[in-house]
């Protein structure tokens, strides 16, 4: 099987190929603006050609060449001849090249190629006394070259296709031995055999790689999900909105970059992208831009999920801490006398709910968010019942730091929280009107102490990028754009 799908797969990134891609993944879209791009550039591509070339080498030598058979005329008369069972040595290939074309898309070229061939041959006269004879052929193909014509597109379910569109190749120098029997014979037409397996080799070279671009190509695309399911509640819908773009410099392509409920993949989230800036930087071989909305469709999914609930018992407060922030109705004795005058020494829990999606914010080089919700503090009766005392409603602002690493082969991106302060409302109470600023320094401890690792619990398991086995990428940089993250890589391939 040729293996020149691999030289493609970053060709076309998330990117999708046995060497590597860019995944094209999701369902039938319909977003003007794409939530996640990338592009892959010269630079890329030159990389794929080093890993590429020496497997097309490879695959090459194992061309399955036809029989050829014709009539010609000879010394002897008028013959029927054949050369058949020919087999190929190893294709030796001395340039190679990829290039890109934003009128003709992707170019593959091979050239100052050799091959060594064996084969059989035999004659017949036409004519009696009917005089025939066989023996053995070497041929030697020089100045050989291929050139592909490749063209990228999708499907409508948002998965990338290959297209090998047409290829022209070429023998330049061909000499042909015979031995054995009248070898005499076969060597004074020699130029009528060469010239039949100049084309023949030519063809053969041009079918056989246009059939792995197109067979082997898009069955590897085939065989990647459509979505990333990252838990029990979200997926990422990573599905291209358009067909791949090329300039002379780079491949870009543009991805949903939605998250989804996983009960409803295809209920979109009330938002919408902005558009993204033009590509101008092509240093590095591979850029992937996450946007703003793609991070705000997250919290949009997460908040309709109901999977930022929690509930906080008395046993869950560390212990370093349970001194100061004892979860019963004595701690609070000093500064809300009327909590615990109406529930004295009693325990507690607090419900933490949000309210409306989390709200991320790329701007100024910087990443800020906020979380709206509410405390609801209950306390526990001696009859093992529960009473609500009052709810605050509660918007945690917080920056963050995004990174990239690698965990069980899979490339992420990561986050990290940090708090910044709380804002703080009192909603409803079953003991009285009271200020909330009494309460600030719990709240605050609350929102550092387990509001913020809730959070990065779900930003350390990070964000999968569209990045197929055996890929690794070297020396990541994450850059902050306004509303939008670039991660500007090399990658390395390890088959």
């Amino acid at each position: 099987m040729l293996k020149l799908p691999i030289m493609l797969s970053w060709m076309m990134p998330l990117m999708a190929f046995e060497l590597f891609s860019l995944l094209t993944v999701g369902a039938l879209v319909t977003a003007v603006a794409p939530g996640f791009r990338t592009a892959f550039t010269e630079k890329g591509f030159d990389y794929a050609r080093s890993i590429g070339i020496p497997i097309l080498e490879e695959e090459l030598s194992d061309m399955k060449i036809p029989d050829i058979s014709g009539s010609t005329s000879s010394p002897i008369g008028k013959i029927d001849y054949s050369v058949s069972n020919i087999k190929g040595g190893k294709l030796k290939i001395g340039h190679s090249s990829i290039s890109l074309s934003s009128s003709s898309g992707l170019d593959i070229s091979v050239s100052d190629g050799s091959l060594a061939l064996t084969a059989d041959w035999k004659y017949r006269m036409k004519s009696w006394p009917h005089v025939q004879d066989h023996g053995s052929v070497d041929i030697s193909a020089s100045s050989v070259s291929l050139k592909f014509t490749v063209e990228l597109g999708k499907d409508s379910t948002g998965h990338a296709t290959v297209s090998a569109g047409s290829c022209k190749g070429d023998v330049g120098h061909m000499d042909v031995h015979f031995h054995g029997g009248a070898s005499w014979l076969y060597n004074l037409f020699s130029g009528t055999i060469e010239s039949s397996l100049k084309g023949t080799l030519a063809k053969q070279g041009c079918d056989q790689g246009k059939d792995a671009i197109n067979k082997q190509a898009n069955k590897a695309l085939e065989s990647l999900p459509v979505t990333v399911n990252l838990d029990k509640s979200a997926l990422i819908n990573y599905a291209l909105v358009d067909t791949p773009k090329f300039t002379d410099t780079f491949v870009e392509t543009q991805h949903k970059g939605e998250f989804f409920l996983r009960a409803a993949p295809t209920a979109e989230a009330p938002l919408a992208p902005r558009d993204l800036p033009p590509i101008s930087k092509v240093d590095n071989m591979v850029y992937l831009w996450l946007t703003e909305y793609m991070a705000n469709t997250a919290g949009y999914v997460y908040f309709k999920s109901n999977s930022l609930h929690r509930l906080i018992t008395p046993d869950m407060i560390p212990k370093a801490d349970r001194d100061k922030y004892a979860l019963n109705t004595t701690t609070f004795k000093q500064y809300l006398p009327q909590l615990y005058n109406k529930y004295p020494n009693m325990s507690m829990t607090l419900l933490l709910n949000n309210s409306a999606p989390m709200n991320i914010s790329l701007t100024g080089g910087a990443v800020f968010g906020s979380v709206p919700g509410s405390i609801g503090v209950n306390v526990l009766t001696g009859n093992k019942t529960t009473e609500d005392a009052f709810v605050i409603g509660i918007r945690v602002h917080f920056n963050a730091t995004i990174g990239v690493t690698t965990n069980n082969s899979k490339v992420l991106l990561v986050g990290k929280a940090y708090y910044i302060s709380t804002d703080i409302e009192l909603l409803s109470s079953n003991i009285g009107t009271f200020s909330v600023d009494v309460l600030r320094e719990d709240v605050n401890a609350l929102a550092l102490l387990a509001v913020i690792p809730f959070m990065n619990q779900y930003a350390q398991a990070g964000i999968p990028l569209p990045v197929v086995e055996g890929v690794q990428f070297t020396n990541p940089v994450v850059q902050l754009g306004e509303h939008y993250i670039i991660v500007a890589t090399d990658i390395k391939y390890n088959a």
